[in-house]
C-alpha cells in the first residue's frame, strides 16, 4: 500500500505546540503515514533570528517522541531561499513512489498562485490548509476542489510570541517542549533573559 506522507515547512523559530497540533491532526484526519517536518533554509520575505542548526535541532527535540513525525534538512542543505516547489521535489524523491500531503496555514494557501512553479506542484501532492475551527477562508477559484481545509485546535501560540517573550524574561513553558525550552536557554536564543521554570 502507497504510503501518505505529510510534509510542514516553515522556519519553526521556534517550533511550538501550534505546530505539532496542526500535524497531529492532519495525521489523525487524513490517514497519514507519518508527517515530515522541514524547516525552511530562509524565505525572500523573511530570515529567521536563529540559525539552520538550531532550529533543526529545535525541532528534532520537539518530535522526538512521536513516531509519526521526523525532521528532513532538505531545504537547509539545499541552501539559498526556500521555495514550497523545492521542498516537495526533494521529499518525493527521498520516500519514492507515495502520496504526499503539503500542510501549511490556510494564509498561506490562499496566495498560493504567487508560487514558484504552483501549477505544477498541484500535480505533486494534495495541498492541506490548516484552519481555526469556524474559521470559514475563501480558497483561489483555481484551487477550489485541488486543496483539502482542514481545522486544527485553536491554539493561541506563535513563535513571534515566543521570542518576544524570550527577549522580556517571560517564561515560555508550555507553549513548546521543555526539552526546546531549555535549549533556547542554553544558547542564549532571542535576546536570552528567560528562565526556565519546569524540571
Amino acid at each position: 500500500m502507497t504510503e501518505k506522507i505529510g510534509i510542514m515547512g516553515g522556519s519553526f523559530d521556534p517550533i511550538h505546540y501550534g505546530h505539532l497540533a496542526a500535524a497531529s491532526q492532519a495525521a489523525w484526519e487524513l490517514g497519514l503515514n507519518r508527517v515530515v517536518f522541514v524547516p525552511t533554509n530562509f524565505s525572500l520575505g523573511k530570515r529567521p533570528q536563529a540559525c539552520a542548526e538550531d532550529r533543526c535541532a529545535m525541532a528534532a527535540m520537539a518530535v522526538a517522541k512521536d513516531p509519526r513525525f521526523s525532521v528532513s534538512k532538505a531545504d537547509i542543505e539545499r541552501g539559498g531561499p526556500t521555495f514550497a516547489f523545492d521542498t516537495v521535489s526533494d521529499i518525493s524523491s527521498l520516500f519514492g513512489p507515495c502520496e504526499l500531503f503539503f500542510i501549511t496555514g490556510m494564509d498561506a494557501l490562499a496566495g498560493m498562485e504567487k508560487w514558484k512553479n504552483w501549477q505544477k506542484l498541484l500535480n505533486m501532492a494534495k495541498f492541506v490548509g490548516a484552519s481555526r475551527p469556524g474559521y470559514s477562508p475563501k480558497l483561489p477559484e483555481k484551487l477550489k476542489g485541488r486543496a483539502i481545509l482542514l481545522p486544527v485546535p485553536s491554539l493561541a501560540i506563535s513563535s513571534t510570541e515566543i521570542r518576544r517573550r524570550v527577549g522580556r524574561g517571560e517564561p515560555i513553558d508550555y507553549l513548546t517542549s521543555p526539552l526546546v525550552c531549555s535549549f533556547i536557554l542554553s544558547r542564549g536564543l532571542y535576546g536570552g533573559g528567560f528562565v526556565h521554570r519546569v524540571n
